[in-house]
């Protein structure tokens, strides 16, 4: 292994020299010993101006805004790919017919989904992927022609989300949101009689098992809500959820946008349940389709550009249907914006509803300054938006020089520069020792994987400014300096060269480490760990600090759950990686017992992943194995998935914890 490393770094190095591309994770240890940078002025040193105020400009940003709809009816074989223009755009609201696999529609029986379907229901995911776009996704057994009464048994409906959820899972990425559907016509939640909050409860709760905790799913009507999570709906603007719990992944979609007090039925206490969404859309997506006012509330309507750009701050509006209702959306052009945004007055209210759905970043300053060998760059962001970015993304810099670039992650977090607020960020960078002599262009990229040479600009976000963003790397410009290297001194007597002392970096003996250690894998970690006590249980007193990055040892974890694949290291106060007994470095990958998909839990999908193993359909190999085998016997079989299911169950004595 470390030979292959020493074949692969000099393969690296060459190609840095060969090729003008070049990426970097996170900050080298290694650095220049003699720099100077300078850190220049923008518009009188470098002749740039930077407009740091808000544009007008209109454009596509990832996961928000008016969506494109895609209606497609699978049938239980020979499925047809949809024509290839209607997976493409930006939001695509993907309206699946499942029509077939119930009785009362096939006027036969109710079948499990087929092979036939769930690939190419797979395949279409990957397509919108490939398309550079993501998708918000939605079943019905009516086939979208309004028609009630025509699901299956509850039975089959839960079998058909446990089917359809490795798909989701699988293609997580490419998942904007989960309108649950499944009930009523269209999927709309409403009309038939299997439709109760008892019975969506049930089908809410399978999928949630069994999909990983970054996606989100809505249901139609707070009422679904308050039945599934227990709460008083009179008080649910009282209910503050918690990241890491079944209820802060659940929000609402609403097909009844503004198209009365109530929404349509949607809400029973407007305030109150506004007020819940205050909150909760701040991490779930939340829109659907406007609706024109009907009846006698014709006089009172509330679907106005000017009654929206003032509620949507509240709801965190995100995404709404372009095409429907499409009376609605050609008044809002007609209507005049005169709220209390100056940039927009006497533009149209549609302009101003189109610009701030979701999120939208503005630069409003930056400044790059030097320190010794680091680099500091400083800027602020403020979301001028009416809601968050929920999903979350990769925020990195990019240093471009006319050779070179250089793409540093960082452990920053968009979707905490909260709406109507400005966030101030500093990054530090330690400056590579391969750095050129040169001045670079500095860009602000945020996107779903920090790898541009390789992720095709997969959901990257452009800031709402003029003139600073480049397409070509998915990446807003943000400054520029200029870096030189100065001459190191002779020393004083030629020929005795210089030797600095190297202070001896202290060993430890892998057996005062909280956890087991077997190679180079911590092992024995107990499912739903937060980092925070994973830290303290593995250092066990230790005085030293614990560096834990994801399962691509590129991104810092900083919070949540430990989970499986990822990288730990223990190191000192100047980040030297520490070693042990053997003079092996400290540096781990970590097992959690039975979290198998790596979410950090051990749930159904892990269950599911354990028989397809012992079916040999997908053999478990690596880490995975060892995630699986609950019982460190070096199998994964019988007692392992007996196991995982008494863990489940909240059976005394089976919490898989075996911290010593």
């Amino acid at each position: 292994m470390k030979k292959l490393f020493k074949f692969m770094l000099i393969v690296f190095l060459l190609i840095s020299i060969l090729i003008p591309f070049t990426l970097f994770k996170g900050n080298t240890s290694k650095l220049v010993k003699s720099i100077n940078v300078q850190s220049m002025n923008n518009s009188e040193t470098l002749n740039t101006q930077i407009d740091y105020s808000e544009t007008l400009d209109t454009f596509d940003n990832p996961e928000r805004g008016f969506y494109t709809y895609l209606y497609h009816n699978f049938k239980v074989s020979n499925n047809e790919e949809p024509k290839a223009y209607l997976l493409e755009g930006n939001l695509i609201h993907l309206r699946l017919g499942i029509g077939a696999f119930s009785g009362k529609v096939n006027k036969d029986k109710d079948l499990e989904l087929s092979e036939d379907m769930l690939n190419m229901f797979d395949n279409i995911l990957k397509k919108i992927k490939a398309n550079g776009a993501t998708a918000i996704v939605r079943f019905a057994y009516d086939n979208f022609e309004g028609d009630e009464n025509l699901e299956p048994s509850l039975d089959m409906i839960l079998k058909h989300i446990e089917q359809i959820c490795p798909i989701l899972t699988e293609n997580k990425d490419a998942i904007s949101y989960i309108e649950l559907g499944f009930f009523g016509p269209w999927g709309e939640m409403h009309t038939s009689d299997i439709s109760t909050p008892a019975n969506v409860t049930k089908a809410l709760n399978v999928m949630l098992e069994n999909t990983p905790e970054e996606l989100k799913i809505g249901v139609r009507q707070p009422k679904y809500y308050v039945d599934f999570a227990g709460v008083d709906r009179e008080k649910l603007n009282e209910n503050i959820t918690v990241k890491g719990t079944k209820e802060y992944r659940v929000g609402l979609f609403n097909d009844g946008y503004l198209g009365s007090h109530s929404d349509l039925g949607t809400f029973e206490n407007r305030e109150t349940e506004i007020s819940w969404l205050e909150n909760q859309a701040l991490h779930t997506l939340y829109g659907g389709e406007v609706v024109g006012t009907r009846g006698s509330q014709e006089n009172d309507k509330i679907n106005t550009a000017e009654y929206m750009s003032k509620e949507a701050f509240r709801t965190h509006t995100t995404y709404l249907n372009y095409d429907y209702d499409k009376s609605v959306i050609n008044s809002w052009k007609d209507e005049i914006y005169n709220g209390d945004d100056e940039l927009y007055k006497e533009k149209s209210g549609y302009l101003y509803i189109a610009n701030h759905m979701g999120y939208r970043f503005v630069l409003r300053n930056s400044n790059i300054t030097v320190e010794n060998n680091k680099i500091n760059f400083s800027f602020s962001i403020e979301n001028v938006g009416f809601a968050n970015l929920v999903n979350s993304k990769v925020v990195s810099l990019v240093l471009e020089n006319d050779s070179s670039k250089f793409e540093f992650a960082t452990d920053l977090d968009a979707t905490i520069w909260n709406s109507k607020s400005t966030s101030n960020i500093n990054v530090t960078l330690t400056v590579p020792d391969n750095f050129e002599e040169a001045k670079y262009n500095v860009y602000l990229r945020i996107s779903k994987y920090g790898d541009y040479l390789n992720d095709n600009n997969y959901q990257c976000i452009r800031l709402a400014n003029n003139n600073i963003w480049d397409e070509t790397l998915g990446a807003n410009y943000i400054g520029e300096f200029i870096f030189e290297k100065e001459n190191i001194p002779e020393p004083d007597n030629p020929n005795i060269p210089d030797t600095p002392d190297v202070p001896e970096i202290p060993k430890i003996n892998t057996e005062d480490l909280g956890y087991k250690i077997a190679e180079q894998y911590i092992q024995e970690v107990k499912p739903k760990t937060p980092v925070q006590d994973f830290k303290e249980i593995l250092l066990n007193n230790l005085e030293y600090s614990l560096e834990i990055t994801d399962e691509k040892n590129e991104t810092k974890i900083t919070n949540g759950y430990v989970k499986t694949g990822m990288y730990a290291k223990i190191v000192d106060e100047n980040g030297n990686i520490l070693k042990n007994q053997d003079n092996n470095p400290l540096e781990f990958q970590i097992v959690v017992t039975g979290d198998i998909t790596g979410d950090g839990i051990a749930d159904a999908l892990d269950f599911i992943s354990i028989k397809l193993h012992r079916a040999e359909v997908a053999v478990l190999q690596g880490i995975n194995f060892q995630a699986g085998d609950l019982n460190f016997d070096g199998y994964v079989d019988a007692i392992d998935s007996k196991l995982l299911l008494l863990h489940r169950a909240e059976v005394q004595g089976y919490d898989l914890n075996y911290t010593k």
